[in-house]
Order: C-alpha cells, then sequence, then structure tokens
C-alpha cells in the first residue's frame, strides 16, 4: 500500500505543472489537496484496482483543470428572459441598450471629469452631471442621486428626522422585496414612527391631529408592489404638500418605482404630475419604470437637498461613474424622445399585434428547424407584467408560443432549459414563452438552446 501511496505525485508538482500555471495558487491549493486526499482513502480502502489507479493518477491534471476552469468561472450568466416580466428583479430589472452602453463606453475606458471642474481647474461635485436635466424635465430645484431608492429613503430620513417623528399612514407601511420593510428603514436611520390613520382608511384629519414638537416629516409611500381596493381612502400628495407646508414640516413622497409618465398607466402617478405640486423631497428608482441603472433619485428643494449632502452617510450611499453615466444617456433619450433606446418602455410599449407577429414568427423557425418533429408548438395569447413591483394591478396583453416535448416530463423539460440560461413559466404540462421580454439576438440562442435539449 505505501508504494501505492508514494506513487501519488506532490502538491508543488502539481502546482508547477504548465496545464495549471493559468490558475492563481489559492484556487488550485484546496482542488489539489481534496483530489489527492479522496485518491489516499481510495487506495488505503482497497477501492481502486491497479488499473484503475493507474487511470485515476493519469487523469489528475485534466481533473484538477476542469474543476478550476468551473471554480473560477463568472456567477452572472446572461440568461433569456422569457417570462414576461419586464422590470424583472431576480434577472436584474431594466435593461440597457446596445446604444446607450455604445454612448458611455468611451467614458469608462477613460479618465473623465467626474469630480473635477474644467474651466476652474478645481475639484467639482458628480452630481452635476444630473443635476441640470433633471431638473430640466421635472421642473425642480435641485437632484442628488445615490445608489438605490431604499438609500435614498434611509439618506433622507436620517438628515430630516433623526430622533424626531415621521408621520406616515398604516396602509403605506410597506415591505417590498428582500424584506425592506418602512418601519425597519425608520428604526435604522434613527426616525420615530408615527402611524395614522387605519390600514384601509387615512384621511388629512389623521395626519393634522398627529402633528406635535416632535414632529419633522409627513412621508408618503407608495403601494408599489401591491394594490388596495374597495373601501379605502388615501390623502392625495397635493393635500399632503399643503398640510405640511401649513405646519412648517418637510413633505417627502418615496415613489418608488419611477413612472415618470412616458407610459399611460392608469392611475400610476408619475414623477412629472406629483412635480407640478412642488413637493419638499420626491425619491425614486432609475432601474424600474424609468428603465435606465441602479440609482436612487432625490430631486426637491434647493435647501433641503444642500443639507442632504453635509451628511455623512451621503459618502457611503455614493453613486458610481457608471451609474452616473448611464443615467445621463437614459434621461437624454427621454428628452430627445429616443425611447427605442430604453429597452423597458420599448417592451412595454408593444402592440398585441406586433407581440402576435414576433410569437408567429418564432414558431415558424421552431417548425422548420430538426427539433420540429420533437415538439408540440402553438403560438398563444397571454398577459405580461411590467415587474419591479410596478403597477401590481395592471397587466399587458401579450403573445408567446407554448412548448410541450413529446419525449420529456415539463419539469425536466423546464429545467434543461434554464440550466441553459432559458428562463420560461410552466402552465400544465406546457412550456410558455412570452415574447415580449425577447431582445434582439435571443430568438437566435433560443433555437441553439431548443436544439441542445431536444437532440440530447
Amino acid at each position: 500500500m505505501q508504494h501505492l501511496l508514494k506513487s501519488l505525485p506532490k502538491v508543488d508538482t502539481l502546482l508547477a505543472h504548465n496545464e495549471l500555471k493559468m490558475f492563481q495558487k489559492s484556487t488550485l491549493l484546496p482542488l489539489i489537496q481534496s483530489h489527492l486526499s479522496l485518491l489516499r482513502e481510495n487506495i488505503c480502502s482497497n477501492t481502486l484496482s491497479p488499473k484503475e489507479l493507474e487511470s485515476a493518477l493519469n487523469e489528475i491534471i485534466p481533473v484538477i483543470k476542469k474543476k478550476a476552469i468551473e471554480a473560477t468561472k463568472p456567477t452572472l450568466t446572461r440568461v433569456i428572459n422569457a417570462t414576461g416580466v419586464v422590470i424583472h428583479t431576480n434577472l436584474g430589472r431594466s435593461v440597457l441598450s446596445p446604444q446607450i452602453l455604445d454612448e458611455i463606453t468611451p467614458f469608462l475606458r477613460s479618465y473623465h471629469t467626474l469630480e473635477y471642474d474644467l474651466a476652474k481647474g478645481k475639484r467639482s461635485e458628480r452630481y452635476t452631471h444630473t443635476k441640470q436635466i433633471l431638473c430640466e424635465m421635472f421642473g425642480c430645484e435641485d437632484a442628488l442621486l445615490v445608489n438605490n431608492n431604499a438609500a435614498a429613503v434611509l439618506l433622507i430620513l436620517n438628515t430630516f428626522a433623526a430622533h424626531k417623528e415621521v408621520i406616515i399612514s398604516r396602509g403605506e407601511l410597506v415591505e417590498i422585496g428582500g424584506s425592506f420593510r418602512i418601519p425597519e428603514v425608520m428604526k435604522s436611520a434613527s426616525s420615530i414612527l408615527c402611524e395614522v390613520g387605519a390600514t384601509n382608511k387615512t384621511h388629512l384629519k389623521d395626519y393634522e391631529n398627529a402633528i406635535n414638537e416632535q414632529s419633522a416629516m409627513i412621508m408618503k409611500v407608495h403601494q408599489s408592489n401591491f394594490k388596495q381596493i374597495g373601501f379605502v381612502k388615501q390623502c392625495h400628495i397635493k393635500e399632503i404638500i399643503h398640510l405640511a407646508q401649513k405646519h412648517h414640516l418637510i413633505d417627502y413622497f418615496d415613489l418608488g418605482s419611477g413612472h415618470i409618465g412616458a407610459l399611460p398607466l392608469a392611475d400610476e402617478p408619475s414623477v412629472r404630475e406629483i412635480c407640478k405640486y412642488k413637493p419638499s423631497l420626491l425619491s425614486f428608482s432609475g432601474d424600474k419604470l424609468l428603465g435606465g441603472p441602479q440609482v436612487g433619485i432625490i430631486i426637491g428643494k434647493s435647501q433641503l437637498i444642500a443639507q442632504l449632502k453635509h451628511n455623512q452617510l451621503l459618502r457611503a450611499l455614493r453613486v458610481d461613474k457608471f451609474s452616473i453615466l448611464a443615467l445621463q444617456a437614459t434621461l437624454k433619450a427621454y428628452q430627445n424622445k429616443e425611447y427605442h433606446k430604453i429597452p423597458t418602455l420599448a417592451m412595454l410599449a408593444f402592440t398585441p399585434k406586433e407581440l402576435e407577429s414576433k410569437a408567429k414568427n418564432l414558431k415558424k423557425r421552431i417548425l422548420a428547424s430538426s427539433i420540429a418533429s420533437e415538439l408540440e408548438v402553438e403560438v398563444i395569447p397571454l398577459h405580461s407584467l411590467a415587474g419591479g413591483g410596478s403597477v401590481p394591478h395592471l397587466s399587458f396583453d401579450s403573445f408567446g408560443i407554448s412548448l410541450q416535448a413529446k419525449h420529456l416530463q415539463v419539469q425536466d423539460f423546464e429545467f434543461a432549459l434554464r440550466a441553459l440560461g432559458l428562463i420560461s413559466c410552466i402552465q400544465g404540462e406546457k412550456i410558455l414563452l412570452d415574447v415580449r421580454t425577447l431582445l434582439e439576438g435571443d430568438e437566435e440562442r433560443i433555437m441553439e438552446i431548443l436544439g441542445e435539449v431536444l437532440s440530447s
């Protein structure tokens, strides 16, 4: 047995092997140690015959290399979203278009004036690059960016209501994805929650009766990811603004999804609409209905924005150069009415007729391929969702295809598609692919994936 154990190569010998030199020692060492340990166990237990051991020794380098390649693969993987959920939170929310990326790439590949004033030769603020365009679009006095809307909520509460009361309707104490709860955020910001009204009804008098010497702010939160219907009432932001001004308090509206009014979305409040009432502060996300990068956008009174900039938390919540560039390019696309540059808007604006045509073309391609005999394919009407906690009560008429593999159970079929990056839905015994959320080039990849799954 000892001579067999001695036949195992040394760790240092394997680390120095030409086939493995491309990998870091920190990656290789645990893989080598684990593999050699397994071989030792097999030798000691007489599990391997001499011939099997010889084969295992010859395979050490290929096995270690394969494991190292697997260990160093990126964990982020490109997928095809065929779910019909446009702003899919788990799949990265809004997609940036090739045009937007082409516009900002030269800046990312070089030094640029992120915090530098060329005219003065001095340091400047990174927030100036989006301030003007935001103020022009929404008619506000000033604007500030942070890394997401949750950060905006935290910064605003901590700046203006630390150890003070924030008045908010019970019907707006929401929880969104990832267990982000308004009461818990208030606690983190050292604010004191003062909840008023009932779950289903809050009147203006409820807010007014709660105002006292400890009150700092009246906060309104948009019910982004749910909808109350029936015997309900919530106060309009215009009423909240007037009440706050009357009592010299700050009014703050957390709009969440950030619909800016480019699409008719039923009774969804838009940033432009709310800004007509001149709120003290308003915040919303950049990567939801706006269709841009992940940022938290704060707009409002210049005096209040200036105070936010002096909060030390801002450094921790600071937005990066990529997000600034991507947001600036997205906002310019809005200004120039180049909506085709914003995939989120384009997908939500598709007509049922356009989508039916796309679905028919996809079906035609499948039926003309070598896998046609392996599938039953139908064009079917579907209902898409905006996603991202936006307009939960609203669905969009769509079209897609249903797939039923003749020799695979639907769960096995879905798993095989998902393993190759095609995210779909199951209905009964069929796979559903909603064409609304397919991007340019996705159809080609779908054909490749179907071919790989059904021909194996």
